[in-house]
């Protein structure tokens, strides 16, 4: 029996992994092009998401649980690599634009440009490591390890944190989450593409979990990932005790929504006593934001019913159509990702929860604009539709009526009308006008 079932997975998992290989490119490439401009920006939003002048060079923070490395790891890695670490290791990275003299005040303009020249890819310079979070040191942290580790890196970076608070008009901390197969580095060049397309508004902290460098490390990442939420969970209670952020919101991507998931179920399951209006409050947790989301649609549903909406303000999955990578990860554990979660794929009553739930959005993007460039997973970045309306929702916490998204039908999902771009320059008046 074994043995059958080993020769029917064998050929779909080595498809899958080939597929997903090509997809990815082999292997990760150290930096990153800057995603192009958020289509809020051709709208002449600028002033409405923030003054876009980052500091020189641009000093990006991080979390991570990836073990440390004095040389090279096997696959190149550099400062961390793609093994667990356990604790959780806070500090700040240099971000800058690969080997060319251009500033991050100089990059204000080029990066508005909806047809850039030249290119303008992303690189981490250097890396600057506060030390080890006290609250991730625990029973089980080797001792010579746990008597090193006091309260001045924790203090440190919390100190950090409320820097960037204090000088923003915007007071809220912003953490993004990636998905599988990349080196410690691209988590904080996406955060940093992130905190400049909110004009540095608030605080971003890239958690970057030990995703492995590797084409066949799939199976391996997808159980890293929900051993590392651990590690976010001690983060996200650490900024909501000790920290003055009005809310915290998760940006998570493909198989790091599995990290988030699993810390906020956590979470729910902690506080399960609690009257459910109040939970959020004690998390402070706001927007979540889940983009092709690499997991079980059955395991978010029992989530669910664990009280997992009850942690944050908002959850929001975004979700495709045209996602392949998604499609063979559905094909290769025979159930559906909620990332594939479209229109007409909701039984009646999963539909009447979603339209009942004011915590649950679906968003589907198969009407943005570049929504299914590349195998199509990674459209929160390629798209300037879904970046913008992202964007929107960070900055300004709007419904998605508000900000330009439409309802059709009976279906509960938002979807992006063909006047889009039009709706939102309204949406971006009025977020205009409130702030002043």
């Amino acid at each position: 029996m074994k043995i059958a079932v080993s020769r029917a997975l064998g050929p779909v998992l080595s498809t899958f992994l080939a597929l997903l290989a090509a997809g990815c490119g082999g292997n990760p490439p150290r930096g990153i092009e800057m995603m192009p401009a958020p289509a809020v920006y051709g709208s002449g939003g600028g002033e409405a998401l923030g003054h876009l002048s980052g500091p020189e060079p641009l000093d990006m923070l991080y979390v991570t649980n990836r073990a440390p490395v004095t040389e090279r790891g096997q696959h190149g890695e550099r400062h961390y690599s793609g093994e667990r670490g356990y604790l959780l290791r806070a500090g700040s990275a240099d971000i800058a634009f690969g080997d060319t003299d251009v500033t991050w005040d100089e990059a204000r303009k080029i990066s508005l440009l909806k047809n850039r020249p030249g290119s303008f890819p992303l690189e981490v310079k250097g890396i600057n490591e506060t030390g080890i979070l006290r609250n991730s040191v625990s029973l089980f942290t080797p001792e010579d390890i746990a008597a090193t580790v006091d309260d001045t890196p924790t203090r440190a970076f919390l100190e950090a944190i409320e820097q960037r608070l204090a000088r923003s008009s915007m007071k809220d901390i912003f953490i993004y989450v990636h998905g599988y197969k990349v080196i410690f580095e691209n988590p904080l060049l996406v955060s940093s593409e992130l905190w400049h397309f909110l004009g540095y508004e608030g605080a971003v902290v890239a958690f970057s979990w030990p995703s492995t460098p590797a084409t066949f490390a799939y199976m391996k990442d997808i159980e890293t990932a929900r051993v590392s939420a651990w590690g976010l969970r001690q983060l996200l209670e650490l900024l909501a005790r000790e920290t003055s952020a009005r809310r915290i919101h998760i940006v998570g991507y493909s198989a790091g929504t599995r990290v988030v998931l699993t810390a906020l179920h956590e979470m729910a399951l902690q506080h399960q006593c609690d009257r459910p209006e109040a939970i959020s409050d004690t998390t402070r947790l706001g927007n979540v934001i889940l983009v092709g989301s690499d997991v079980d649609t059955g395991l978010v549903a029992s989530y669910m019913l664990d009280g997992l909406l009850y942690t944050q303000d908002r959850l929001t999955f975004y979700t495709s159509p045209g996602d392949q990578a998604l499609k063979l990860s559905k094909r290769l554990f025979s159930h559906r990702r909620f990332g594939q979660v479209v229109p007409g794929s909701l039984d009646e009553r999963m539909r009447q929860f979603a339209h009942a739930s004011s915590r649950l959005l679906l968003v589907d993007v198969e009407d943005a604009d570049h929504f299914d460039d590349g195998n199509g997973h990674a459209y929160f970045r390629k798209s300037p539709w879904v970046s913008s309306d992202i964007l929107m929702t960070l900055r300004f916490d709007l419904a998605p009526g508000t900000r330009g998204l439409e309802q059709r039908d009976t279906s509960p999902f938002w979807r992006f009308p063909a006047d889009y771009h039009q709706r939102f320059e309204t949406a971006l008046d009025a977020a205009r006008m409130a702030r002043q």
